[in-house]
């Protein structure tokens, strides 16, 4: 493979990896923008509840939405491999 072509190559694997970063960044930040929504529902049925037993119930379903729903959601792990791949990119270039 002559070098032009090997330079074509890298350029079209550089704008995909790039691309596909921002794709799962943009993936994270609607996951947080969804679920902002659904907190703002927990705020509302808090000031609603008729007492605080109700409110600790509230706080408690909250609480199991951040963890049952939000983080597995964010896929952070794609995260991770998407800089993996550009620190990969980055050093094939020569770059740090």
């Amino acid at each position: 493979m002559d070098n032009e072509t090997q330079s074509m190559l890298q350029e079209i694997e550089g704008n995909y990896v790039r691309e596909r970063a921002r794709e799962r960044l943009q993936f994270s930040i609607n996951t947080l923008q969804r679920s902002v929504d659904v907190m703002q529902t927990y705020v509302e049925m808090l000031e609603e509840a008729e007492n605080d037993q109700r409110r600790a119930e509230v706080m408690n379903w909250s609480i199991n939405y951040l963890i049952t729903s939000i983080q597995p959601n964010l896929r952070i792990e794609l995260l991770a491999q998407s800089q993996a791949e550009l620190t990969k990119l980055a050093m094939s270039w020569g770059l740090k």
